[in-house]
């Protein structure tokens, strides 16, 4: 009988230990929330911007971002349009034709400003989607190319925000602007170990 009581114990132990991992492991694998759904109950005070202007200024690295992908336009708080998949060169040249016509310097952003949009509360896509409505899970591309290759640049996974520097500069990728002549510039110890995190992901 003490047997008997014994075992029970220890299968009921067992199963107490199993049951407490499980729900602990399924906790710890638990995603982040949505970020258009999360960031509605979050203050904002990153980004300067409203509803009639298609720039954000972030104040914190001090560059100004267009609001949409390229290609679209930004109309009564929204990005209006198709946004445009290009292939690194054809996205570079794309900048150039874009700050000609607006009259204001725009270019591709570095592959550092691109992670410094990155959040680390949400995902999906893992950027402040209020300031940026239109933002697309995919890669985006940035200016910078691979340091050892040519043809690879970096590229920004929107989803979660990882940084990608094996990325053929072929593909045909959405990308954002940025007019960045004030910005406040990374620490160049800070800038070379973010990068070669990336560069060797």
């Amino acid at each position: 009988m003490q047997l008997k009581n014994k075992k029970k114990q220890l299968l009921s132990f067992v199963l107490f230990f199993l049951i407490t991992t499980l729900i602990y492991g399924c906790n710890i694998r638990k995603q982040p929330p949505k970020c258009d759904v999360f960031l509605n109950e979050k203050p904002q005070d990153r980004f300067r911007y409203d509803d009639t202007t298609p720039i954000a200024y972030d104040k914190l690295t001090r560059i100004s971002w267009y609001r949409c992908n390229a290609g679209q336009v930004f109309q009564d708080g929204e990005c209006v349009g198709e946004a445009l998949e290009l292939n690194w060169t054809e996205a570079q040249s794309y900048a150039r034709e874009f700050s000609a016509s607006s009259g204001k310097n725009w270019r591709l952003p570095e592959y550092w400003q691109m992670r410094e949009l990155q959040r680390f509360d949400c995902i999906s896509p893992a950027i402040d989607t209020r300031a940026f409505p239109a933002v697309k899970i995919s890669h985006y591309w940035s200016r910078d190319e691979h340091i050892f290759s040519e043809r690879m640049s970096c590229s920004v996974y929107t989803f979660k925000g990882q940084g990608f520097c094996w990325q053929r500069k072929t593909a045909e990728l959405p990308f954002m602007l940025v007019s960045d002549e004030n910005a406040e510039r990374i620490k160049f110890l800070g800038r070379v170990q973010r990068v070669l995190i990336d560069f060797f992901n």
